[in-house]
């Protein structure tokens, strides 16, 4: 028993270390897309007309050369909280560790709370809206990836609350609500990570 124990562990061993010594080879270069995955994480605020809120998202995606697109999620406490979901297009100006970069996000905004109560009788219905933003910023790189961001732009987002009664009647009966959008305009100032 123990003859085959040791004759399989060595042969595995030999397996190994063939197979590194194959791998250790030079390879050709192989030409097609430079692409990598990238991760933005970030935190700021958020001001405008209805005061300073905080802020934070993640934007995962891919990088290639001096250009990144990626999917991002985030919190966004202005005014009335949420998750924005969106797609975010950013472009380095120089392909350097160190440079000046833009950047554009688009998507919605996913409310919080849906329902609100106002009262017994009223009651808030919040809907989703847009989400956008864009802005400038700066990329400091300290290794191979690993970047410190530092950025300020423009973000805006759209609510709409719909004021309306909670009490129905038993017969046919006008509705009774008032429907209040909020374009929300703000100066968004944020610090992250990318690797």
């Amino acid at each position: 028993m123990y003859i085959k124990l040791l004759l399989f562990v060595v042969l595995t061993g030999v397996v190994l270390i063939s197979s590194a010594q194959e791998a250790k080879q030079e390879q050709p270069v192989k030409k097609g897309c430079s692409c990598s995955f990238s991760s933005i994480n970030q935190i700021g605020v958020l001001n405008g007309g209805k005061g300073a809120y905080f802020e934070a998202q993640t934007i995962n995606g891919v990088r290639y050369k001096t250009w990144f697109a990626g999917i991002g999620v985030g919190l966004d406490y202005y005014f009335r909280h949420g998750y924005p979901v969106f797609l975010d297009v950013r472009k380095d100006l120089l392909d350097k560790p160190f440079t000046p970069f833009f950047y554009i996000d688009g998507g919605f905004h996913l409310v919080n709370k849906k329902i609100v109560p106002e009262s017994r009788w009223y009651q808030n219905v919040y809907s989703n809206g847009f989400y956008g933003g864009a802005g400038v910023g700066y990329k400091v790189g300290f290794r191979s990836k690993f970047r410190v961001l530092a950025s300020a732009g423009y973000s805006y987002k759209n609510v709409t609350r719909k004021y309306e009664n909670v009490l129905g009647c038993g017969t046919p009966c006008w509705e009774h609500y008032y429907t209040y959008k909020n374009y929300l305009h703000r100066f968004s100032m944020k610090l992250g990570v990318q690797f």
